[in-house]
C-alpha cells in the first residue's frame, strides 16, 4: 500500500435503515448519516479514518437507490461523486459486496479490497489503519478471505464471534464462526480468550472472491458477471430476482480458506440508543446531546435538535425531541423501537417513519 497505484480500494456498505435509533434515523435519513456527536455522520468518519491509507479515490460507498440524494450530498467533498456505487435495491450483503466488487474492479483492475460497514464506531483512528494493513498485506499474499476480529470487552450474546485458531504471519487462521450464541455460552467464549467478536470486516482480493464465490455461491458468480457491465436502470429487473444470505452464510462460513487479523482499536457496532450509551459513556454514564440539562438523572440518553430538555429525578431512561417527533422509553427495552416504526406504519403515519 505505499503507492497509490499498488493501493487497496475499500467498499463501504452502506446499508440498514436504523429503525432503532427512531425518531433520529428515518427512512430518508438512514442510520450511517446518523451523527453521534452533532459534528460528523457516521459514514463521514468511516471515509476519513481509512485517509491516508488509502486514498479518497480509492475509497467507494455502496448505497441503495432509494437513498442515493441523501448519500450524495453527504459524501460531497468527501470521496469522487463517482465513487457513490447506487444499487438498484437492498438485496443483503452478499449481492451488496458482490456487486460493489465488481464495479471496482471493472472502473481500477485487479487488486486488494477492503469491504466494511458505514456506521461502526472506532477509536482510534490510527489503529483503525494499522490494523487494515495487516489484513491488506496478508491479502495481497494468500488466496484467503481475511477477516478483522475485535476483542471481546463483555459476554455480548447478540454479536458473531470467531475462534482463534493457529498463528499465520500477522494474523491467524479462524477455526470457526459462532453467530450469537446463548448468553452461557458467550461468557464461556469471552473468558477462554480464544474468541474475537466478528466485526463485519472483509479484506480480499478480487481474485479470492471470485474464487471463493464459484466454491460455495456458484448462483451468485454468475450473476455478477453481467452486472456491473451496466448502467443500474438496465439491471434493476434482474436485481430484484437476486436472493441470497449474508456474505457471511453465503462465503465466509463456508470457506476453509479463512484467516483472521487482531483489532488495534476499539469497536461499537451501536445497534441501539442504548448501545449508544454504553459505547460513549459506559454502563453507568449518560450521554446528552442538544440544549439538554439533566439533574439528579442517571444511565439516560437525551437528544434534543431544537429545543430545550430537561430531565429532573429520572433513571433508565431514553428520551429524543426531533421536532415533529418525541421518544420517551425504558432504555432496556430501546432494542424494540422497531414496534414503534411499525405502529406507525400501521396506522398510516408515513410521514414520521
Amino acid at each position: 500500500m505505499a503507492s497509490r497505484r499498488g493501493a487497496a480500494a475499500a467498499l463501504i456498505i452502506a446499508g440498514g435503515s436504523g429503525t432503532r435509533f427512531w425518531p433520529a434515523s428515518r427512512a430518508a435519513r438512514p442510520k450511517p448519516l446518523f451523527s453521534v456527536d452533532g459534528k460528523r455522520s457516521l459514514l463521514a468518519n468511516t471515509v476519513l479514518r481509512l485517509q491516508p491509507r488509502v486514498p479518497s479515490e480509492r475509497i467507494f460507498v455502496l448505497v441503495a437507490a432509494s437513498h442515493a440524494k441523501a448519500f450524495r450530498r453527504e459524501l460531497k467533498g468527501l470521496i469522487p461523486a463517482r465513487n457513490l456505487i447506487i444499487e438498484p435495491a437492498a438485496r443483503g450483503t452478499a449481492v451488496a459486496i458482490v456487486y460493489g466488487v465488481a464495479v471496482i474492479e471493472r472502473r481500477l483492475g485487479q487488486g486488494v479490497i477492503a469491504v466494511m460497514p458505514a456506521d461502526h464506531l472506532i477509536d482510534p483512528a490510527a489503529g483503525f489503519r494499522a490494523t487494515l494493513a495487516d489484513a491488506v498485506g496478508i491479502a495481497s499474499k494468500e488466496d484467503s478471505v481475511v477477516v478483522i476480529g475485535v476483542p471481546p470487552t463483555r459476554p455480548e450474546p447478540g454479536l458473531g464471534y470467531q475462534k482463534i485458531g493457529r498463528p499465520f504471519g500477522k494474523g491467524f487462521v479462524v477455526e470457526k464462526f459462532i453467530e450469537k450464541p446463548a448468553p452461557k455460552l458467550a461468557l464461556s467464549m469471552v473468558r477462554s480468550g480464544k474468541y474475537l467478536w466478528n466485526a463485519g470486516m472483509f479484506v480480499m482480493s478480487t481474485r479470492t472472491l471470485a474464487s471463493e464465490l464459484r466454491k460455495h455461491c456458484p448462483a451468485l458468480a454468475r450473476a455478477a458477471k453481467g452486472l456491473a457491465a451496466k448502467p443500474v436502470a438496465q439491471i434493476a429487473r434482474r436485481y430484484q430476482k437476486l436472493s441470497f444470505d449474508s456474505f457471511d452464510r453465503e462465503v465466509v462460513e463456508k470457506s476453509t480458506q479463512i484467516l483472521g487479523v487482531r483489532a488495534r482499536f476499539r469497536w461499537h457496532d451501536v445497534g441501539s440508543w442504548e448501545g449508544l450509551r454504553q459505547a460513549i459513556a459506559g454502563h453507568e454514564g449518560k450521554v446528552l446531546r442538544g440544549e439538554v440539562i439533566a439533574l439528579d438523572s442517571d444511565r439516560v440518553v437525551a437528544h434534543s435538535d431544537s429545543r430545550l430538555l430537561v430531565l429532573l429525578g429520572v433513571k433508565d431512561l431514553i428520551v429524543v425531541d426531533t421536532g415533529d417527533a418525541i421518544l420517551v422509553a425504558d432504555r432496556s427495552r430501546s432494542q424494540e423501537l422497531r414496534r414503534a416504526t411499525e405502529e406507525l406504519a400501521r396506522r398510516g403515519l408515513h410521514r414520521y417513519l
